[in-house]
């Protein structure tokens, strides 16, 4: 290898370094990329009613700033409280849940109920991860200021690419050769392009799902519906691991009150995630970001890993981006114009 190949190969390994330094940055932007991607479907609708843009983005950004502040005013609050009731019910329904496993294995046979591993075993082995839990939680109280910090810079640079976001693009395309840089235009398009299809069809879902679990839970008579929807809901923002979570608390609670309404919310939640992603979105959405669910399970372990919760949250935009940059720069780009040399 010459020099000129080793100082390549040192800028990579040292552009690699700092970007994995400056990763929850990056990932703050990215956040910032897809809300104001969202904005600009509102102000895309507002155009085709004959709006200029300049005043479509207006009311877009007077419509997101309202609507955070009355989250915060009027919905946190309510969700809070809520919530707090729901943590407290939480350990009752976990009791109950407890209790019906006992007596199963209670009216099994010994050699059946011997084959079973003993609860009494597990609580002590399940204390460390509850108390990690806890003090993630505190760290999280902690750390308040910094996230406030982190939601204004979010709302900043939102807003920022909303209003004009020509200059950030070309000034991106810029730091590629001038070569290629039509080419790198062309896979931004695609990409907004492919987050816009999936950011719809994602709203669609939140909506449906919140709305059908509302609708099971208030017919099932299990309480604190309206914070338990609204978790169905944003958790169907991360596919696989979110309904399975939002499964557990209307499960565990419902424990407390029935014996067969957990196995009725089980059954009826699994067939509002399934009809929803199956049914609803493909009736309304003919053309859709297609993902393949084992990539997407591969990416949750992934970007969880490095990235946090925030990288769980956003799986699926980062799991379309990298999927595009894979098969037009990898793929076509690189191996497709490979040639072995003689």
């Amino acid at each position: 290898m010459d020099f000129a190949k080793w100082i390549s190969f040192c800028s990579v390994i040292i552009l690699i370094y700092i970007i994995w330094q400056v990763r929850k940055i990056l990932l703050l932007v990215f956040t910032a990329v897809v809300l104001a991607i969202t904005l600009n479907l509102l102000v895309e609708k507002l155009c085709k009613l004959g709006l200029k843009r300049g005043y479509g983005v207006i009311i877009a950004t007077v419509t997101f700033l309202i609507a955070i502040a009355l989250f915060f005013v009027i919905v946190v609050p309510s969700l809070v409280f809520q919530f707090q009731e729901l943590l407290t019910l939480l350990p009752q329904g976990i009791d109950k849940i407890i209790f019906q496993i006992e007596k199963i294995k209670n009216n099994l046979s010994p050699e059946i109920s011997d084959s079973f591993p003993d609860l009494e075993e597990i609580l002590p082995q399940v204390q460390p991860i509850i108390n990690d839990l806890l003090t993630r939680g505190f760290n999280f109280v902690s750390g308040f200021l910094g996230a406030l910090l982190s939601g204004v810079l979010l709302i900043a640079l939102t807003l920022m690419f909303l209003v004009e976001p020509t200059p950030y693009k070309q000034g991106f395309v810029r730091l590629f050769p001038a070569f290629y840089r039509r080419r790198i235009n062309g896979i931004l398009n695609r990409t907004e392009k492919d987050l816009e299809e999936w950011l719809t069809d994602t709203f669609i879902k939140i909506i449906a799902v919140s709305i059908l679990t509302f609708i099971v839970l208030f017919i099932l008579g299990i309480p604190l519906i309206a914070v338990q929807a609204l978790l169905a809901g944003i958790l169907s923002f991360t596919p696989y691991i979110g309904p399975i979570f939002s499964i557990i608390f209307p499960v565990a609670i419902a424990f407390i009150y029935s014996p067969w309404k957990p196995w009725a919310i089980l059954i009826i939640y699994i067939l509002i995630f399934c009809g929803v992603d199956r049914i609803i979105i493909p009736k309304l959405r003919p053309h859709r970001v297609n993902l393949i669910p084992a990539n997407v399970i591969i990416a949750e372990v992934i970007f969880a890993s490095f990235l946090g919760l925030l990288g769980l949250f956003l799986v699926v935009p980062l799991t379309i981006i990298s999927q595009i940059l894979l098969e037009e720069i990898l793929i076509k780009d690189i191996f497709d114009h490979w040639q072995r040399k003689n």
